[in-house]
């Protein structure tokens, strides 16, 4: 595979400043982005001494997987204290987005290079998010249509979407069973379309709950790299978790004011707030079969939405101690116990994961946890051999591409298979039509209503005069229908929906048209961590 590198990050955007260590923003972070320097002083923390007892959740979890050799290996470095790299996402319908597998991708790079680099293995971690409960955003995800060349929304629809954590979520195979058949009716049949399918039956077959189908595919496709899983929700973590939530709660009000304050200090720098939330105390309790946001007020602790249910301090701590099932974090403190239970080296996020850590830096302090290194995930799209012919044909720019799209070449071409000298004429005429109306209200002098009448005249007859030019350019592009289709195939493969392709695109896609061991490490490129784009020529 052809790799290309693209600078994609506008110059003083958010991501731009932080991986070039602009001082201010850095301000909110532990870590320099990037530096092996920082990995070698991160990686003399001590162990937190919560590794064996994790290393048996961990193993727990996964107990139902098919474990490769690397991944029980990697289970018992856990347990003797060996730093990893760790991020998370949603458990989103077929995996979600494919920029969750580059994600993992970042994970796995960037744990075999600190591996080598510090002479010790680094072990790569996948935190399900199942504690999440808004089902409406991994309830669907996108299939290109090469045919019609469309991205096509596969849903699983259901008529009441749950209120509880997706992990307690048991869904309905028949209607996945159904979304898995609307995403194959938009993508096609391939050489490799049984394998996929068979893959995603198993894992739909062999789950209860939504994340489930998660894990099981994730794990199918990188378990050779030796990636361990664990989900937020899983009920065995909740014991290991009561310290820090107990904490949490006692420390409610500096928790609180260690966020807001901090907030408000990197809003000035960056312009924005990433973390939305009315929280004061930013854990979520499980009542009702629902997943409610507890709260704080006069000396009592409430739930968000069945707000007669009340405790005080020492009854919630009680409850904590007796059914730590029933809490889980918000996105303020979810990163936190991130970092309680684990030995990080480093947290790989997007963008905006990156600016809500920033965020949380006064938090980090506040419960005596040392942020770890904050590095921004790698960034891929694959650039199809159809969409290649097309891009090379018209000569267009593949760094323009992935940043704007193809709108501007696109309209280009349209403009030079168009007649210049009609485009010419209808130009002329509408600056003369400008010309003869100023004439006219400088006749006029300063008659108000007078005046706005032939400024009113002038507007409709330029709109009218720009329509011609528009239909006429129309005309144009559908006379040109092969190109307007190539156009078309290249802006739906690389710019879909206005952003990257890693935004839209699903991994089956990717695995359909090139096998199901696309991601394999016998097959997937030797990359090396970048905070460029990478496009990879398939």
């Amino acid at each position: 595979m052809d790799c290309k590198k693209t600078v994609i990050d506008q110059q003083n955007s958010f991501i731009d400043r932080y991986t070039n260590q602009s001082d201010e923003i850095l301000n909110f972070y532990e870590y320099k982005p990037g530096e092996q320097s920082e990995f070698e002083r991160r990686a003399k923390l001590n162990s937190n001494g919560r590794e064996k007892e994790l290393s048996e959740v961990i193993h727990s979890y996964m107990s139902d997987l098919e474990l490769t050799e690397a991944q029980l290996k990697n289970i018992e470095h856990l347990r003797n204290g060996h730093k990893v790299i760790i991020g998370g996402q949603q458990a989103g319908l077929f995996t979600g987005p494919l920029y969750t597998f580059h994600k993992i991708i970042s994970i796995i790079i960037l744990a075999n290079e600190q591996s080598e680099k510090l002479n010790t293995t680094v072990v790569p971690v996948f935190w399900i998010a199942g504690e999440d409960h808004d089902f409406d955003e991994v309830n669907h995800t996108f299939a290109y249509d090469r045919v019609s060349r469309q991205l096509n929304k596969v849903k699983y629809s259901t008529l009441e979407p749950p209120e509880k954590s997706v992990s307690q979520y048991h869904f309905d195979k028949e209607l996945v069973m159904d979304a898995l058949s609307d995403m194959f009716s938009s993508i096609g049949e391939t050489n490799h379309s049984k394998a996929v399918k068979e893959m995603v039956t198993d894992a739909i077959e062999a789950s209860d709950s939504w994340s489930d189908i998660f894990k099981v595919m994730t794990n199918e496709v990188f378990k050779e790299h030796g990636l361990l899983l664990i989900d937020a929700s899983y009920s065995k973590l909740r014991k290991i978790e009561i310290p820090l939530f107990k904490e949490i709660i006692e420390k409610r009000e500096e928790v609180d004011h260690a966020f807001r304050n901090t907030q408000d200090q990197f809003a000035n720098v960056i312009k924005k707030r990433m973390i939305l939330t009315d929280s004061n105390v930013h854990l979520f309790y499980d009542y009702n079969q629902k997943r409610q946001l507890l709260m704080y007020e006069d000396g009592k602790y409430y739930l968000s939405k069945d707000t007669d249910v009340t405790f005080s301090k020492d009854e919630l701590i009680s409850v904590l101690e007796k059914h730590p099932e029933r809490f889980s974090n918000n996105v303020v403190t979810r990163p936190l116990m991130e970092e309680y239970l684990f030995n990080t080296l480093s947290f790989i996020g997007g963008p905006s994961e990156i600016i809500y850590w920033g965020e949380l830096k006064g938090v980090f302090k506040a419960l005596n946890i040392e942020m770890p290194i904050v590095t921004p995930r790698m960034r891929i799209s694959y650039l199809t051999q159809e969409s290649k012919k097309c891009i090379d044909t018209y000569e267009l720019d593949l760094d323009n591409l992935l940043i704007n799209g193809v709108k501007d070449d696109k309209d280009k071409f349209i403009r030079e298979k168009a007649s210049d000298e009609v485009l010419r004429e209808i130009e002329e005429i509408k600056v003369v039509q400008s010309s003869f109306h100023q004439k006219l209200i400088n006749q006029i002098g300063d008659n108000y209503q007078n005046r706005k009448l032939v400024e009113k005249n002038n507007q409709i007859h330029q709109h009218q005069y720009q329509y011609l030019i528009d239909r006429y350019l129309l005309n144009v592009e559908r006379e040109n229908e092969i190109s307007m289709r190539h156009f078309e195939i290249v802006e739906n493969t690389l710019h879909p929906h206005h952003g990257l392709q890693e935004r839209v695109w699903n991994p089956i896609q990717i695995m359909n048209q090139f096998g199901i061991t696309m991601f394999s490490p016998s097959t997937y490129p030797p990359l090396r961590y970048t905070f460029e784009h990478i496009t990879l020529e398939l």
